[in-house]
């Protein structure tokens, strides 16, 4: 009997035990403390542009085009039509009277042969009987066959001058074609000037040598007529001013083209030289950012001559001096 005690009271024991020990899982585990984070400082840097020695130009500057003094549109002026054919393309050389393009017409030349004969018939009846109602007869023909030589005299365009073509339009046969669409134009390759407008009459002056910029290329030109000039002959373009060529013409196909005409205003060689953009303006005052040994400091400087993207610095930069562009 006192064993059987023993045995119970030992599973109770265990029991209590595990009990004791299982019950630790509902318990939840204890975070552990994280460590506080770091903060990094980061490094601050900057773009920059070294300041240069260069020599800077500063140009006046007015834009126009290629013209010839001897220029002529040719175009359909009496009615819309279909193109048969264009007859000419750009550097075709031309006399006066030759067939430029013209429209598909359909019937109308046996038309117009026809009515010829009629004409024809009717004269001959009126000048045997002499009568007035052949004679009516012989005015109606007539007019027919006005009208049809005019449309058809309409449906083709001519040469109006000798020259050159510098410019032809391609269409093709059949395309519909409007009243006066330019379908060719006719030039004097050998006279070719420069017609610009310019905003200061005093800009460019008669007599003066200039540079022509048509493309990428370059031509020397001498200025022959200014708005000064223009006021003076009482001429309608008094905002332009006309340049010759010296020497070597551009080919005729420039003819239409833009074209610049300019001259150097300022030039200072061996100058410290920056971009326009990195110049800060305030309370008229100019200053840039310059960078040295890692620090950014602002520094008024003085300024020279001027282009279109850069600037000459007069005081305040020296060569090689880093300028904060951003």
């Amino acid at each position: 009997m006192n064993k059987k005690v023993k045995l119970t009271a030992a599973a109770v024991a265990l029991c209590i035990t595990a009990g004791s020990l299982s019950g630790c899982y509902f318990f939840p585990e204890e975070e552990k403390l994280l460590d506080p984070p770091v903060l990094k400082v980061e490094e601050v840097t900057y773009s920059t542009y070294r300041a240069v020695k260069k020599t800077i130009v500063s140009r006046a500057v007015a834009s126009g085009y290629v013209v010839s003094r001897m220029q002529r549109n040719v175009s359909f002026t009496e009615m819309d039509g279909n193109i048969k054919t264009v007859y000419v393309k750009a550097g075709d050389v031309v006399k006066e009277g030759d067939l430029i393009a013209e429209y598909n017409t359909g019937d109308l030349q046996y038309k117009l042969r026809n009515q010829e004969l009629k004409v024809q018939q009717a004269q001959i009846k009126y000048n045997n009987s002499g009568s007035e109602t052949d004679r009516l007869q012989l005015e109606m023909e007539k007019n027919t066959l006005d009208q049809l030589q005019h449309e058809y005299d309409g449906s083709r365009i001519y040469a109006p001058c000798d020259g050159t073509v510098s410019f032809a339009e391609r269409l093709k046969p059949g395309e519909k074609v409007s009243a006066y669409k330019v379908i060719a134009t006719i030039i004097d390759p050998s006279d070719i000037y420069i017609e610009a407008s310019v905003n200061e009459d005093r800009k460019f002056t008669k007599g003066q040598t200039v540079t022509i910029t048509i493309g990428e290329e370059e031509y020397e030109g001498t200025v022959v007529k200014t708005p000064v000039e223009a006021k003076e002959d009482g001429d309608e373009k008094t905002n332009v001013i006309y340049v010759e060529f010296k020497g070597d013409l551009p080919s005729f196909t420039k003819v239409g083209d833009v074209a610049d005409v300019s001259y150097i205003k300022d030039q200072a060689e061996d100058a410290i030289v920056i971009p326009k953009y990195i110049v800060k303006t305030l309370s008229g005052q100019n200053f840039v950012e310059v960078f040295k040994d890692g620090v950014k400091t602002e520094v008024q400087v003085e300024l020279g001559i001027t282009n279109a993207t850069e600037v000459q610095v007069l005081s305040g930069l020296n060569e090689g001096d880093e300028v904060v562009v951003k």
